[in-house]
């Protein structure tokens, strides 16, 4: 890795082993990074490769580091350090690391990161939802900030997560409540959740623990380990599709790209119109290519379960848009459908795919009633779930 003087990084260079090269089993780490010998340089517009990127903390994780080294420097009263890429691609604990990337100078020997801790058990949510709220309110203590590093700051999003065991060691995901919100986030995205299962979408296994008033966790299974604990290769959508930091991605581009490096396209390509459908009939605005996943499987990368897919009331928040040049606001799903060839859909087919969607997100009021969800949010949420694409979808 290169790095300015004021610690930025401005490129990177990788070279993969021989041994690795000769491997039946070698698969390109991501499409910046072919099975080639000799070094690979880093293009000027994403100075890291995808792979290593998606590893890395995002907002949420990057709070926490930065919080822990100023509290670092202060107890041993020196001057805060310039946290720079390699100290945050480092800094998450190998246990929870997301996807199947290990860092290690001797060999596998040992694997690089902070100082051991202990992965959190489920019981400790309640300690780490007080210390995540202490976080935000600015009044945490030490023992705040290790509790939540030693839970993991590779997830990504600029909301709380942590990742804590349970009792068979498996590892979850927990998405924590924010003090400021204005209605149960996760309560939703399990409901959400339960709709995209009923529509034929994948998604991991969750769980919903209730907490309080309008206050939930939501547990989802860590879909990035088998169940013997073994790690799978993830990508984001943004390191699938090379996106540089500036650019807009569309989905009939993220289509076409998974299309090129997908072990089944043809079953991924439908099952991302399936997505796109739903994302635009629950109204899921926060919907980036940070918040699409790929698996590495034998035949090549597949579509991870679906994850982080909240409906929202509120229609003005840019979005990924539907087509190159789209509109990022006010999505028409009349413009999906005329984009199905992409997903490599017939009209028919994908006025089908539509339709069964349609028919299994209409039963959010009954599911938000069996959850014994506030009225008034029920009536928020409706902004959302009824919004003009399900009557154009009922049209069409």
């Amino acid at each position: 890795m290169h790095l300015n003087r004021g610690g930025a990084l401005v490129g990177c260079a990788f070279r993969y082993d021989a041994a690795y090269l000769r491997d039946t089993r070698a698969y390109a780490l991501c499409p910046e990074l072919p099975l080639t010998p000799g070094n690979i340089p880093s293009g000027s517009d994403r100075p890291l490769f995808g792979v290593l990127a998606d590893c890395q903390p995002d907002q949420w994780g990057r709070t926490l580091l930065f919080n822990a080294e100023r509290r670092a420097a202060r107890a041993e009263g020196r001057g805060f350090m310039t946290l720079t890429e390699v100290d945050f691609l480092l800094g998450v604990q190998d246990e929870t690391r997301l996807g199947a990337l290990r860092f290690s100078l001797d060999e596998g020997k040992t694997f690089m990161g902070p100082p051991r801790a202990e992965v959190p058990d489920l019981v400790d949510l309640p300690s780490l939802t007080d210390a995540a709220d202490a976080v935000a309110q600015h009044r945490e203590t030490d023992h705040d900030v290790r509790l939540l590093v030693a839970a993991g700051t590779s997830m990504g999003g600029a909301r709380p997560k942590v990742t804590v065991k349970d009792a068979e060691g498996d590892l979850w995901m927990a998405k924590l409540p924010e003090s400021g919100d204005r209605w149960d986030v996760q309560a939703w995205e399990y409901l959400t959740l339960r709709l995209a299962s009923d529509a034929g979408i994948e998604v991991p296994v969750a769980r919903l623990h209730r907490i309080g008033p309008s206050r939930s966790i939501l547990l989802t299974r860590r879909f990035d380990r088998r169940p013997d604990g073994g790690r799978i290769g993830f990508l984001s959508a943004d390191s699938l599709t090379q996106k540089a930091f500036f650019e807009v991605i569309d989905y009939r581009t993220l289509a076409e790209t998974l299309a090129d490096h997908s072990g089944r396209p043809a079953t991924d390509g439908h099952d991302l119109f399936r997505r796109v459908a739903f994302t635009l009939l629950v109204r899921n605005v926060d919907d980036h290519m940070k918040n699409h996943g790929f698996l590495r499987r034998a035949d090549g990368w597949s579509l991870a379960p679906l994850f982080d897919v909240n409906p929202n009331p509120f229609a003005v928040v840019e979005s990924t848009p539907l087509r190159p040049g789209g509109t990022r606001i006010d999505r028409d799903v009349r413009v999906l459908l005329a984009t199905a060839d992409s997903y490599g859909l017939r009209q028919d087919d994908a006025r089908r795919v539509l339709a069964e969607v349609a028919a299994a997100t209409s039963g959010w009021t009954r599911i938000a009633q069996d959850m014994s969800l506030p009225a008034e949010e029920i009536a928020l949420m409706a902004e959302a779930f009824e919004n003009p694409n399900r009557d154009e979808a009922q049209a069409a």
